[in-house]
């Protein structure tokens, strides 16, 4: 028979961290069949001469649950060589759920995960039900391969209802919640993910459910786990800014140790109130592993940009005064952003409240405005329109100036370049850290503020080989990914595995630059990052990319754990 696909004169770098070498690779029925010298007749034959040979990226940290129902290649990530995402992170997913309760579900993520809302009416479609169901819906739908967590704050909802985003569960309710933990688990979910970050809020205005979680009822839906060959558990802590205070860490140690299961935790990155807490996690990490724990915190090597318009944007969620504004119909929250009241008690929240992503206002730009008339703000900080006599504060000018557009003037952060140099630190000491995964990504979430799939590019570009071999590099986005979460199918180029590999080029691999495109349904507009260089992107032995371009191929597949 013949071969189904032959890549022939590439250089294989296999995913394990050894040395390339240079070989031809067979693929048949969707796996790795044979590497070195092939032989044979092909239904295709690539030539890549002067290529690297990979295994395709997995993506651990991402949101895409939503989008899939319209966008089967997960873009953009899939230009930047990804095969596999691992979606429902944070605690954030869409099941269990009972059909009452799907609208409130989403519309906790079109505002703590900044999905929009027009889009998901437009084009979400799920009407409740448990994992199994969720996902049956898009299976033969996908051009890449997807896994699943079950998420605490469904979870929590389907059990609690409308009480879950305001109090402790009873012995009972958490043993009913562990039972949908176990449900999803047997089910084919590749673990339970939670959070309890205060700048989670739902559209209601209130924390998100897992917030409201005893440790004990964490530990309690961790240990579920336990019975199973698979699973692993994310969670960002309350105090993960910081480095994670003594209670936090005594959590993670006892969800490890209940579950025996790897722990992922959010990506290092300075606070304003706590620059080295990023430091402080790496120490907590080498003393936990000390002690058989395996804890799993992301490095982001992404280009880092902020962008924000006040009409959906999360990262004031934080202070009262500004949830309690900003979570109101929009008419209603323009006119209370007028009332100097209002204004007084904002301002009093931004000078007094630590905050796990502050942002000073002065150095806000000004970068997409929809009126001719404000065109010419473009470009302009806050401070700069201060300067040149706007009257107020920059609280007064921040919040005229997004008026003028009903809250949809977009800004973004200029950084200085000082803080430019610190973070390179901090990511080229996370990147050195041979605990510390890739990811990061987001992807599927913050679409207005936000755009990090190019994390894998800019890994291969901009740290090797000076902080990275390429074999070393290739491996934290393949190898080391596939190992923490149990994906034994993938991640590596072996015979005998799923055949998810990428063709790169790497005289050309380069990240584009990030751009607004309205390409989501009902014409929404998104944040994008184009890349260049990656000649294929094969899932399961199909070509689904091909110079950046979708073949229409759908050969991807529904990872279940089990």
């Amino acid at each position: 028979m013949p071969w189904d696909l032959v890549i022939k004169n590439g250089t294989i770098i296999d995913g394990t961290g050894l040395p390339g070498f240079k070989a031809d690779l067979a693929i048949r029925d969707g796996r790795i069949e044979r590497i070195g010298r092939v032989e044979g007749d092909a239904l295709r034959t690539v030539d890549a001469e002067g290529r690297i040979v990979a295994p395709g990226f997995i993506d651990v940290h991402t949101h895409y649950d939503v989008q899939l129902d319209w966008d089967p290649i997960a873009s953009p990530s899939m230009q930047h060589g990804v095969t596999t995402v691992l979606t429902g992170n944070c605690g954030f997913t869409l099941y269990p759920a009972k059909p009452e309760d799907v609208g409130w579900l989403a519309g906790m993520l079109t505002r703590v995960e900044g999905m929009s809302k027009e889009a998901l009416a437009e084009g979400f479609k799920w009407h409740g039900g448990d994992f199994a169901q969720y996902w049956a819906r898009l299976e033969g739908k996908l051009g890449l391969n997807v896994g699943g967590y079950v998420g605490h704050c469904a979870v929590r909802r389907m059990v609690m209802g409308d009480e879950a985003s305001e109090r402790a569960a009873s012995a009972e309710e958490i043993e009913a919640m562990q039972g949908l933990v176990r449900q999803a688990m047997a089910q084919g979910a590749v673990g339970f993910s939670t959070s309890q970050l205060d700048l989670h809020v739902g559209e209601d205005g209130r924390g998100v459910p897992s917030n409201f979680a005893t440790p004990e009822e964490i530990v309690a839906l961790c240990a579920v786990l336990a019975e199973f060959p698979h699973g692993v558990i994310e969670i960002i802590p309350r105090s993960h800014s910081e480095g994670h205070d003594e209670k936090d860490r005594a959590l993670l140690l006892e969800m490890a140790r209940a579950s025996g299961k790897a722990i992922e935790l959010g990506p290092l990155s300075p606070a304003a109130d706590h620059p080295m807490g990023w430091e402080n996690t790496i120490r907590f990490v080498r003393e936990a592993r000390e002690q058989g724990v395996r804890l799993h915190p992301q490095f982001s090597t992404q280009k880092l940009t902020i962008h924000l318009r006040l009409n959906d944007t999360f990262v004031f969620d934080e202070l009262p005064s500004w949830c309690e504004v900003l979570t109101k119909p929009l008419d209603e929250a323009c006119r209370l952003l007028r009332d100097p009241a209002v204004r007084a008690r904002m301002r009093h929240d931004v000078a007094t409240i630590p905050r796990t992503a502050p942002i000073d206002l002065a150095t806000l730009e000004v970068e997409h405005v929809r009126d001719e008339a404000n065109r010419e703000l473009l470009g302009r900080t806050v401070q700069e329109l201060i300067d040149a006599g706007h009257p107020g504060d920059a609280l007064d000018v921040f919040l005229d100036v997004s008026l003028r557009e009903e809250l949809g003037v977009g800004w973004t952060a200029r950084a200085p370049e000082i803080a430019k140099q610190f973070m390179h630190h901090v990511v080229t000491s996370s990147i050195q850290e041979p605990l510390v995964m890739s990811g990061s990504s987001d992807g599927g979430a913050h679409l207005a503020s936000f755009v990090g799939a190019d994390y894998t590019t800019k890994l291969l570009t901009d740290h090797v080989p000076g902080v990275l071999s390429l074999e070393q590099a290739i491996w934290r986005l393949t190898g080391m990914p596939a190992a923490v979460h149990g994906l034994v199918d993938r991640g590596t180029i072996r015979v005998g595995a799923k055949a998810d590999v990428v063709v790169i080029d790497l005289d050309r691999l380069e990240a584009g630059e990030h751009e607004v495109r309205a390409d989501f349904p009902g014409g929404t507009e998104r944040w994008f990052v184009d890349a260049r260089g990656y000649d294929m992107v094969i899932v399961n032995g199909v070509p689904v990319m091909e110079q950046g371009k979708h073949t229409g191929a759908l050969p991807g597949e529904v990872l279940r754990g089990a």
